[in-house]
């Protein structure tokens, strides 16, 4: 859909399904423009200042540093007798990428991105079976979007063939064939899908095996294994989106047969030993992994997930591993390609599981990490014939922080559904009454909010807050009936749930709405904008990053038109009224002055495109009753991904959490006193 970008003097007007819109600042959509560009120059000069007059800020930002400034290993693999892995040590902008002999230990460096600047980043993203081929993303800033560049692991050198910036669906490297497999979506290019072969040396982008229609929110996707190809195409069906696998024999010359069309877009087939899988929800909560026939009939169920829903897959040594998670508790468990249940495996406990990707499709060890509160990811390597893991790298804290404590309880919700909350406190910080909270959710997507390391949030609780977690439904803690209950026209539950939550820890006791803050990003950027707007009375503070803000236009920017499954379309009339009511940027009122709001937005993001903040911040400044800080931490580089440089990890992190403490009154130690309120 075009994005409207006319009258920049005054406010777009526009009549929708017989309701009356009013945009008012529809040209901060245009980034070209020179007075957005004034805009935008003019918020991070009120940044600048707002964290001027913050005595401590130096302070906080030598403690963020601390706890970031350690060495941070990840995207492990194994092949025989080599280790891959990204690394940045200590004093580093970025990670590299090294290869590592098991036996020896030798390490060797393989790829730098230092040469290209402090914004340039770059991950693993393939390893051929033999490990003498290495593909890798190269992004520049937090962009979604990366090139790829391939190198001969042996010799250390990068070849002249690359894939340009867009977005890579599925990559295979073929040594043996000299070149390899691959599907790449260019962000500019309406042509079709398709699945290609390159040669290294060749020119042009090589030829097509696969084919298949683009249209505006189709998807095709190339996964293998070590026989086969599969192409996994989603498309518009009758119903919606739904999903075709097709499958074709390793080869210079595939011959590709349909296994099945028309599947819900919950189902996510993958290749494993020359056999076909697929895991896929089976009722509200439940799913199951199966096994089909190449005509797509199911052979067995492997793996029947019970009362814990499937979160992850992963499979590696002869075996099918399953990541399911119960609210509060992950667990891992070992399956035969047969659908025999092994031993489960013995992970840490009170904490998030997180099943790491293969990046070869001849691992033989799987990878996974764990984290809790007060523990940052920890990498486990799992030996899956000798049944054991050990620790591949542990992830220090820097600066020692105090333990914690976590209890849990329920409130209730609006309709009187009992909604699961977390607490989480330092030990030597328990407070007695009404002390800060900060409270975020995530509530959608069908994705749970676990327990994750947060140094934004241990700084917080280590000057006496409270961290609150409010499992909202549109989340996944309960699954799919848990989703869908506050998604598309059920948003406004799941924000009902939020202000519930807050509600409830003022109630008891455990805070006063001028100490309780709000954060979230993403999703949870568009769920605290939505209840700040709804219940302004409720909060001393909001932190909103990276947010969706408009919901009547968000399907016009980027590629936020594949999300309409979960937030509805406007050109739906019920759709529309659901969006329209809940819409943040819709809801301002003039006569209501907002609590102290600090939004997160940058150029480079492409999911929740910043004209979302832009507008927003805009509105609220500029009405006559507003008084409190309304500040945006803008950045030229800042995208969705969490791919910026070091330092700059650094200032962000530093400004946010002197945001919170300054709004909601959390003491942080001084420099050479003993504690000090941010004024």
């Amino acid at each position: 859909m075009p994005l409207e970008l006319t009258n920049i003097s005054g406010p777009v007007v526009e009549n929708i399904h017989g309701a009356r819109v009013v945009d008012p600042y529809r040209w901060l959509e245009d980034r070209c423009l020179p007075k957005t560009n004034d805009w935008v120059h003019e918020q991070q000069q009120i940044c600048e200042k707002y964290f001027a007059g913050c005595p401590n800020f130096q302070n906080i930002r030598a403690r963020i540093r601390s706890h970031l400034d350690v060495e941070v290993l990840d995207q492990p693999s194994r092949l025989e007798d080599q280790y891959f892995y990204r690394r940045r040590s200590r004093g580093e902008e970025q990670g590299c990428i090294y290869t590592r002999d098991i036996a020896t230990g030798r390490e060797r460096l393989l790829v730098d991105p230092a040469a290209e600047g402090a914004f340039s980043s770059v991950s693993i993203y393939r390893i051929s079976e033999d490990g003498s081929l290495m593909a890798y993303e190269r992004r520049r800033g937090g962009e979604d979007k990366s090139s790829v560049a391939f190198i001969d692991v042996k010799q250390g050198t990068t070849f002249e063939d690359k894939l340009d910036t867009g977005y890579v669906r599925g990559l295979v490297l073929r040594p043996k064939e000299g070149g390899f497999y691959y599907c790449h979506e260019n962000p500019i290019s309406k042509e079709e899908h398709a699945v290609r072969f390159h040669c290294f040396g060749e020119i042009g982008s090589g030829r097509v095996i696969f084919r298949a229609p683009r249209t505006g929110e189709s998807r095709l996707i190339l996964t293998a294994d070590t026989t086969h190809l599969g192409a996994i195409w989603l498309h518009e069906g009758s119903s919606g989106l739904v999903t075709d696998l097709f499958i074709a024999a390793l080869g210079p010359a595939p011959q590709w047969v349909k296994v099945f069309s028309d599947k819900n877009p919950s189902f996510h087939p993958f290749l494993y030993e020359g056999r076909i899988f697929a895991r896929y929800a089976t009722g509200d909560e439940d799913s199951e992994v199966a096994e089909f026939s190449a005509d797509g009939k199911k052979i067995r169920t492997v793996i029947s997930s019970g009362a814990s829903p499937i979160r992850q897959m992963g499979a590696a040594g002869h075996r099918i591993y399953a990541n399911q998670f119960d609210y509060d508790a992950s667990t891992l468990s070992c399956w035969t390609l047969n659908g025999k249940r092994l031993d489960s495996v013995d992970t840490p406990e009170g904490g998030t599981i997180t099943l790491l990707p293969h990046r070869s499709i001849n691992e033989k060890s799987l990878f996974y990490a764990f984290e809790s509160f007060h523990q940052p990811p920890t990498i486990f390597e799992y030996d899956c014939v000798a049944g054991r893991s050990r620790v591949f790298h542990q992830r220090s804290i820097g600066e020692r922080s105090l333990a914690s404590t976590v209890t849990r309880h329920v409130f209730p919700a609006k309709d009187g559904t009992d909604i699961p909350i977390t607490l989480v406190r330092m030990v030597e910080r328990l407070p007695e009454r009404q002390a800060p909270v900060i409270l975020t959710v995530y509530g959608g997507f069908g994705a749970p909010i676990t327990p994750q390391f947060s140094v934004l949030a241990t700084i917080l609780m280590e000057g006496g807050a409270t961290l609150a977690l409010a499992h909202i439904r549109g989340g996944g803690e309960f699954g799919k009936g848990w989703h869908e209950a506050g998604s598309k026209r059920n948003r406004q539950t799941g924000i009902d749930d939020l202000l519930a939550a807050g509600e409830w820890l003022c109630n008891c006791g455990n805070t006063m709405p001028k100490q309780l803050g709000i954060f979230g990003g993403s999703n949870a950027g568009l769920m605290v904008a939505a209840a700040m707007t709804q219940r302004p009375d409720l909060f001393g503070a909001v932190l909103c990053i990276a947010p969706l803000l408009d919901m009547v236009r968000y399907e016009y920017f980027d590629r936020a038109a594949r999300w309409r499954d979960e937030y509805g379309t406007v050109e739906d009339p019920e759709d529309f009224q659901a969006l329209l009511s809940y819409s943040p940027y819709h809801r301002v009122e003039v006569k209501v002055d907002y609590p102290p709001t600090m939004f997160v937005a940058g150029d480079r993001d492409d999911r929740c495109n910043p004209a979302h903040v832009r507008k927003m911040a805009a509105r609220l400044q500029n009405c006559p009753a507003q008084r409190s800080p309304v500040i945006v931490d803008y950045s030229d580089e800042r995208g969705h991904m969490p791919t910026l440089p070091f330092s700059v990890r650094v200032e962000s992190l530093a400004r946010r959490t002197a945001f919170l403490s300054r709004e909601l009154g959390i003491t942080q130690p001084a420099g050479g006193q003993d504690e000090a309120v941010c004024h």
